[in-house]
Formats: C-alpha cells, sequence, structure tokens
C-alpha cells in the first residue's frame, strides 16, 4: 500500500509542477483516501485547489498546518487560501505565524501588508512594504504597491518617496516613470516632472500616447507659469492631434502672453479637471497593460 500511496504523490507532484492543477487536485484526493494525514498529499491537494479557485484549499492547508506548524510555507498557503474565502483575520493569523517562523521571507510580508491595508492599517503596511522591498531587492512588486496604496489614500509625498526608489531599480519601467512624472507634478516639483516626462517621450512608444505626454508637459508649464514654453508644447501638441482638448489649452496659453482675443478664453478649473481627467486615462492604459503582461507569464 506505501508503495502505492508513494506512486500517487509522485504523479500528483509531477502533475503540479507541470501545471496540470486539475490532475495534481485528483491524484492528491486519491491518496488522502488511503493517507488521510500525509503532509505532502495534503500540501498537494490544497495548494492544487488553490489555484483551481476551490473553497475546501483551506481545509486541506490547515490540516498541513496542524500536521506541520514550523512550515511557514504551509501557512502562508493557508493564508492565501483563507483570502479565497474572504477570511482575512484568519489570513492575518496565518501570515504573521509564517512570518514569525522565517523573518527573512519577503513574500509573506508583501501579503501581510496588502491584509493590514485593506483592514485600514495603513502605516503597518507602509513599513511591511518597505521591509519586502528591501529584502527582495530584485522585486518591485512591493514598492508598486506602496504607490498605489498611497495615492489612493492621498498620501502624495509618500507615494512619491516610493516611486522614486521604483523608477530607479526599474528605469525602463513605463508605469513607473509614469508615476514619478505625476507625482513630481502634484506636489509642485515642476523640473523633476519635465524630466520624468521627457524620460517617457522615449519609453512610451505606444501609438497615440504621445500627446498625453505634451498635455502633461504643458500643465507643468502652467504650474510654474512659463507660457512660452507652453506655448511651444501646446503648438507641437497641434501637430499630434486636434481634439478639443489641444485647442483649448492653446488658446489659453496664447491668452495668457498675448492678452484677450476674439475666442473665448477657456476657464483654467476646467482645463485643470479635463488634464487631470487625460493623465488618469494615460495611467489607467499602462496599469491595465502591465496586468495583461503579467497574466500572460503566469
Amino acid at each position: 500500500m506505501d508503495t502505492q500511496i508513494d506512486d500517487v504523490n509522485r504523479r500528483a507532484g509531477e502533475a503540479f509542477a507541470a501545471a496540470d492543477f486539475q490532475a495534481s487536485y485528483l491524484l492528491a484526493l486519491d491518496g488522502l483516501r488511503n493517507r488521510p494525514e500525509d503532509p505532502a498529499l495534503l500540501g498537494l491537494a490544497g495548494r492544487a485547489a488553490l489555484e483551481l479557485g476551490l473553497d475546501d484549499a483551506a481545509s486541506y492547508l490547515g490540516r498541513l498546518v496542524d500536521k506541520n506548524p514550523e512550515d511557514p510555507v504551509a501557512w502562508r498557503d493557508l493564508a492565501m487560501a483563507l483570502l479565497g474565502v474572504d477570511d482575512a483575520a484568519g489570513a492575518e493569523t496565518a501570515l504573521r505565524t509564517a512570518l514569525r517562523l522565517d523573518p527573512a521571507e519577503p513574500g509573506a510580508r508583501i501579503s501581510l501588508g496588502h491584509v493590514v491595508y485593506l483592514g485600514g492599517s495603513v502605516d503597518e503596511a507602509d513599513r511591511l512594504l518597505w521591509e519586502a522591498a528591501t529584502l527582495a531587492p530584485d522585486d518591485i512588486e512591493p514598492l508598486r504597491s506602496l504607490v498605489e496604496m498611497h495615492r489612493m489614500r492621498g498620501r502624495t509625498q509618500a507615494a512619491l518617496e516610493a516611486a522614486s526608489e521604483l523608477a530607479r531599480r526599474a528605469p525602463e519601467d513605463v508605469l513607473a516613470r509614469l508615476d514619478l512624472a505625476e507625482l513630481h507634478l502634484m506636489t509642485g516639483n515642476g523640473p523633476e516632472s519635465l524630466a520624468a516626462y521627457r524620460r517617457l517621450r522615449e519609453l512610451d512608444t505606444e501609438p497615440g500616447h504621445a500627446g498625453y505626454l505634451v498635455h502633461a508637459m504643458i500643465e507643468v508649464e502652467m504650474q510654474r507659469e512659463r507660457w512660452r514654453r507652453a506655448l511651444d508644447l501646446a503648438i507641437t501638441a497641434t501637430s499630434l492631434d486636434r481634439n478639443r482638448l489641444t485647442t483649448d489649452l492653446l488658446a489659453y496659453v496664447s491668452t495668457r502672453l498675448f492678452g484677450e482675443g476674439d475666442r473665448e478664453t477657456p476657464a483654467l478649473a476646467d482645463l485643470s479637471a479635463r488634464l487631470k481627467e487625460r493623465r488618469a486615462t494615460h495611467r489607467r492604459l499602462h496599469a491595465e497593460a502591465l496586468v495583461t503582461r503579467e497574466a500572460r507569464s503566469v
């Protein structure tokens, strides 16, 4: 019997390694009928169920940590399963146990940072994610999470700090550079914002995106009241598109330089709102593209 169970265990492990999670799950269940407390089979059943999005993942992984309470990976996997059934409190406990058992493991810190952030503990989430970024300098996920977390909370300076480090570690990352440029704009750091947007004109080669960048650069120059430079950029923008925002920006900047003309001058508040919406659209396009790339790489 032991030889037969070992064979099932081996085949379930091979199926999991080959990303055939359905086969791995079924094989593990078959083995558990004869050896219900086998740690390897419990782990395979739970992890395969987790990959398949099945609710019973938490049950198998819970039994696994009962058998192997000193296994930090099992606790972290249990936390992911508990999140899948909306047990955030249980997931937090499991992640804290995983960190206690393996304090140098960055993955559990990232996950715990996300969990406590959703629970409202922003300062602890900030600490955990920065610790993860320090422990795993090649992993930019915690820094990207910090930027997003602080942006959503309106903590612009904290978001800028994370974005600056992210852009330093990933200098070719378009979304990182875009966040850096926009956050510098939001904090009134005009020269730094312009430098980031100029770099983006080299990095962001998507069709139609040049207009987004020139509009943002006009906004920076308007903020700095450098009207001649804003006019030059507005004229450049007319060569890229002739949408209403471009012509309205040209009219507004021209009025600031040369005085009122025959055409009614657009209101600054309206232009600012439309520029903000345009920046948000540009960022959303790159964020969605990142999600698509990550999904394809799994």
